[in-house]
């Protein structure tokens, strides 16, 4: 009687381990965060991730960038998830700061989607002073608020 009593709570445990289990990977915890990067020295933003609409897919999330200061731009993306990294390109309006200007680039985040810590490749067509074509880097981290 114990035996097939031990049998039948082995199968159940199993079946409910089975049924409750986290899922092999999970979206991004929605809400915002505060994106902490060494590109900039005087400005600073808030990215509200919110659920891919229409797609509610787990694999894509929507990214709204707002700055912190009212002279820099807002930038609104699609996040997709591919080999455990989150991706997105934004253009950016005045991303390649010049001594008295701005230059547009065009800029790819990516970061893991456990560490949060991630890369922003920044690729502009025309440097300062009508300078070369050329990318910069930089590195960012996501912090929850």
């Amino acid at each position: 009687m114990k035996s097939v009593l031990a049998a039948v709570m082995s199968a159940a445990l199993s079946l409910a381990a089975a049924i409750f289990a986290p899922p092999a990977h999970a979206m991004m915890a929605l809400g915002n965060y505060d994106l902490l990067t060494n590109r900039y020295t005087q400005a600073s933003w808030v990215w509200f991730i919110s659920a891919c609409i229409p797609e509610k897919s787990l694999d894509c999330i929507d990214v709204s960038g707002i700055p912190r200061l009212k002279f820099y731009y807002e930038y609104d993306a699609k996040a997709h998830l591919a080999n455990g990294r989150y991706t997105f390109t934004v253009d950016v309006p005045d991303g390649l700061r010049c001594p008295g200007y701005n230059m547009p680039t065009r800029d790819t985040y990516s970061w893991d989607e456990v560490t949060l810590a991630g890369t922003i490749e920044s690729v502009y067509d025309v440097g300062c002073f009508n300078g070369p074509p050329g990318t910069q880097f930089w590195t960012f981290a996501l912090q929850r608020l």
